[in-house]
């Protein structure tokens, strides 16, 4: 799995040495105005293989992050390089998702009533937005993000010289 992640980063910085031949979701990032995040269906499964998502029974959970109902409630463990969310949704089991190979786990929160949404990094610089539904016990939405950080930076040091949309040849 790591050599695939590897494959995956080489492929990513090859694609933003040469900016004119990557197809953005939005603008270039010579033309962003700050480094942003970004989202794409690239990698999109790497979370089915870094995921497990299991029932927990005989275990008591200390009070959490409510739902905006107050009926359900989360807790966070770990981070880093394995972290997991337990949450309670007045069931006789707890629901545990469980996260490995992770580089950190961020932004967990409510959505509503019953969607979670989590940001697993598997790296610096590639994640998946996943929200999970604790009613139905299951991922409805997962895509990946990507952190545009270096692109901004490789893209603002080589235009000048190279000539992109928004940052003209000199």
């Amino acid at each position: 799995m790591t050599y695939a992640l590897t494959i995956a980063f080489v492929i990513f910085y090859a694609a933003i040495t040469s900016p004119a031949e990557r197809t953005w979701p939005g603008a270039a990032p010579d033309c962003w105005v700050d480094a942003r995040l970004f989202h794409s269906r690239e990698m999109l499964d790497i979370w089915k293989d870094r995921t497990l998502i299991r029932r927990v029974r005989d275990t008591k959970l200390k009070a959490g992050i409510y739902s905006p109902n107050n009926g359900y409630y989360f807790t966070l463990e770990g981070g880093r390089p394995t972290g997991s969310v337990t949450i309670y949704a007045e069931k006789d089991y707890l629901l545990r998702i469980e996260f490995s190979e992770l580089f950190g786990l961020a932004d967990v929160k409510w959505v509503n009533e019953k969607l979670i949404f989590m940001r697993p990094w598997w790296g610096r610089i590639l994640g998946t937005d996943l929200i999970y539904d604790v009613e139905t016990e299951k991922i409805i939405y997962a895509e990946t993000v990507t952190d545009g950080y270096l692109a901004f930076q490789q893209f603002r040091e080589s235009c000048p010289a190279l000539g992109c949309e928004c940052i003209k040849k000199k």
